[in-house]
């Protein structure tokens, strides 16, 4: 294991110190060593330089035999060497710490050296007894007093010595117990360090078992373009280790063209953010197979908080993308059973009025109410065209004619003629407000869903009850919206509510009745589609719909239509044309694949005094066409047999000619199919089924422009 910045400095001062230790104790030991040699070999010098034989025996020879020579010159040199061994002797106490000194041998010594000048100035010799006098201490007493200071230097240094063997055993166990210790500790480290390396090895073995497991890769990239993948990454592009891109632009060209735009505004917003982003694309393997997946990432941010690159993830995901095919396609399946089922149960009772009243007609041929049933069968036939455009509404793709409506009016106009479809027990109130807004809407459709809502108040009702619709004007502001969640715009509404006293709906119930199939209905008495197609309606209207229920007490049902602020379209009286001379003899190509509806279209336009030639399909209309391309209008279904649709056989005649005039029939609300066509603005097309009004103002509308 490697030492940390942090402890490579301290070791390093610490041996340091070991260092300078050793050097100051190999100091300490070598003086000791040479004190305890030089000390007794100075203090034997310094006693033989002062007792017996040495100064004072020789001043003493001196002051008694004056005229013989040789004494002061002797007892000179004994002075000076006991002055040097007395001078050393104190330095190396000195360095031993030792802070006694001879200073009283030194004093007397001085008073000796004064005596010895001034011996030459005695003329009378002096006696042994004054002599004595004059000589404070002899020989032996200075040599005792040397022997004693010598015992005590030497004990002192006996004892400092012990203190110094002491130390560094002291310090020489501490040292080779900081190494051990080290040495355990560095031990350890290593035995840590390789079992965090088997785990961090471990580690990564699982996190790449998790990452091939999941599908997922890492990658990583800096500002200078250079790209990181992981081998996952490679697998998963079909890559094998060595041919991974290297750069961003490089692994850029792995993701689907469609795809970059989207993916470009995610990265750059997360960089703009100093952020996250999580993008679902596609990406093309060198083997031309496609594969979905998650790229996620983060930007990573330098000391100064600026980005330096960008680190993520990719994850395969084609897998969960064909599931959530297999289902969404599984789930269209069964939504389009169901429905095949509601509208086959509605357009049976439908055709079960008009086969009524044909009949009727039939069994009698000369009843003076037949016009009261042949007026039964068409508005029969009128609710089938609305149930379609309800179905329609469901997916929010009618289309819609709205016109300004006053909702008084409407609801007066439905009661009316609903009150055959609710029993006797069951007792219709309204309260309407006067001087109620307008709306635009679909007024169809809008009649369609009250009366939804009354057939719905009906059925909750099975023993009878009240059934109440009422009208107000209402404010919603912002407030409202938010607190119920709803998409809407704040402003004025016109409310139309419709109440029962009958079974209510639970709380969980409550919560899904306007999923599409949803109903509380026992089986065959409902779509579970009515619901729906009024929400979908309303929304497509700008509206909404709400519900309150309570289990036991009853049901409400509010529409609410946004109020129109400024005089809007009204709905007209559709009527055929007072003149109709202008189409005697006029030519029309008739083109629609159903026969039956072609007959009857046909029939329509000749008793307006038109020649008709049919067509079957775009394909024989071309030929028609090309045949006697003088034709003034072409009327056309949408979608037929054959190579050329309607806005195909559109596109090829005006491609001919500019001018050619044409009307388009078709059961589908969806536009999106005529644009781009070649077909014009003011073309006009019709929803089937088409009622003969509508087609011959159609056709009058068109000619007459044309003169």
């Amino acid at each position: 294991m490697k030492l940390s910045n942090l402890h490579r400095p301290l070791l390093l001062l610490a041996a340091v110190c070991v260092i300078f230790a050793m050097v100051l104790l190999g100091q300490r030991f070598v003086y000791y060593e040479r004190a305890s040699y030089t000390l007794p070999r100075l203090f034997l010098l310094l006693e033989r330089s002062i007792g017996y034989a040495g100064f004072i025996h020789n001043f003493k020879n001196h002051v008694l035999r004056p005229d013989e020579t040789g004494y002061l010159d002797a007892a000179l040199e004994d002075y000076n060497i006991a002055v040097v061994a007395i001078s050393e002797i104190e330095v190396q106490a000195a360095n031993l710490g030792i802070k006694e000194q001879m200073t009283d041998l030194r004093s007397t010594l001085a008073t000796y050296r004064e005596m010895l000048d001034r011996t030459r100035d005695i003329r009378d010799q002096l006696t042994i007894a004054e002599v004595d006098e004059r000589v404070r201490v002899s020989d032996t007493d200075a040599a005792r007093s040397i022997r004693e200071f010598e015992r005590k230097i030497l004990d002192v240094m006996a004892r400092r010595r012990a203190i110094l063997y002491a130390v560094a055993l002291l310090f020489a166990s501490s040292v080779v117990a900081g190494a051990l210790a080290v040495a355990v500790v560095q031990s350890r480290r290593r035995r840590q360090a390789e079992t965090d390396n088997l785990k961090l090895q471990e580690q990564e073995t699982f996190l790449l078992q998790a990452e091939r497991i999941a599908r997922l890769g890492r990658w990583k990239s800096d500002l200078k373009g250079d790209l990181y993948w992981s081998e996952a990454v490679g697998r998963i592009c079909g890559l094998e280790p060595g041919n991974f891109p290297t750069t961003v632009e490089e692994g850029w060209a792995f993701v689907l063209e469609e795809d970059r735009a989207k993916l470009r505004a995610a990265v750059d917003l997360a960089q703009a953010e100093k952020g996250q982003f999580s993008n679902l694309h596609r990406m093309r393997r060198p083997d031309g197979s496609i594969v979905n997946v998650v790229d996620s990432g983060e930007v990573i941010l330098d000391a100064e908080g600026e980005i330096k690159g960008m680190v993520g993830t990719l994850q395969d995901v084609s897998m969960l993308v064909d599931m959530e095919n297999e289902l969404r396609q599984s789930q269209k399946m069964e939504a389009i059973g169901n429905l095949a089922g509601g509208m086959a149960h509605d357009f049976n009772n439908i055709l079960a009025v008009i086969l009524g009243n044909l009949e009727l007609l039939q069994t009698e041929p000369d009843h003076a109410g037949h016009a009261e049933y042949i007026e039964n069968a068409i508005d029969a036939t009128q609710r089938g065209a609305d149930l379609t455009r309800n179905m329609l509404g469901f997916a929010r793709r009618s289309h819609l004619e709205p016109t300004l409506l006053q909702a008084n009016d409407m609801i007066r106009d439905v009661v009316n003629w609903s009150n055959r479809l609710l029993p006797a027990n069951i007792q219709i109130e309204t309260s309407l407000l006067a001087n109620l807004w307008r709306f635009t809407a679909d007024e169809s459709l809008a009649k369609n869903a009250l009366l939804n809502l009354m057939l719905n108040a009906r059925d909750a009702m099975p023993d009878g009850g009240k059934l109440t619709i009422e009208t107000a004007n209402v404010r919603i502001d912002n407030e409202y919206i938010e607190d119920r969640g709803e998409d809407l715009v704040p402003g004025r509404y016109v409310m139309i509510a419709v109440s029962d006293t009958g079974v209510g709906i639970g709380e969980e119930d409550l919560k899904r009745v306007f999923e599409p199939f949803f109903s509380t209905k026992p089986t065959g008495q409902g779509t579970g589609l009515g619901l729906s197609m009024v929400q979908g309606f309303m929304k497509q209207s700008n509206g909404t719909v709400r519900i309150y229920s309570e289990p036991n007490t009853g049901t409400t049902l509010k529409l609410y239509f946004k109020a129109a602020l400024e005089g809007g379209k009204t709905r007209a009286t559709t009527a055929l044309p007072r003149d109709m001379s202008h189409l005697v003899g006029k030519r029309i190509l008739l083109v629609e694949d159903n026969a039956d509806l072609l007959i009857a279209l046909e029939d329509i336009l000749v008793r307006a005094g038109i020649e008709v030639t049919t067509a079957p399909s775009g394909d024989d209309a071309m030929a028609l066409w090309e045949k006697d391309p003088s034709f003034d209008l072409i009327a056309t279904d949408i979608v037929m047999p054959g190579k050329l649709q309607g806005t195909h056989l559109a596109k090829a005649i005006r491609a001919m000619d500019p001018d050619a005039a044409f009307i388009f029939m078709s059961g589908y609300a969806n536009e999106a199919m005529v644009h781009g066509n070649g077909l014009h603005a003011d073309d006009i097309r019709l929803m089937k089924p088409v009622r003969q009004v509508d087609l011959l103002n159609a056709v009058a509308s068109v000619i007459g422009k044309r003169g």
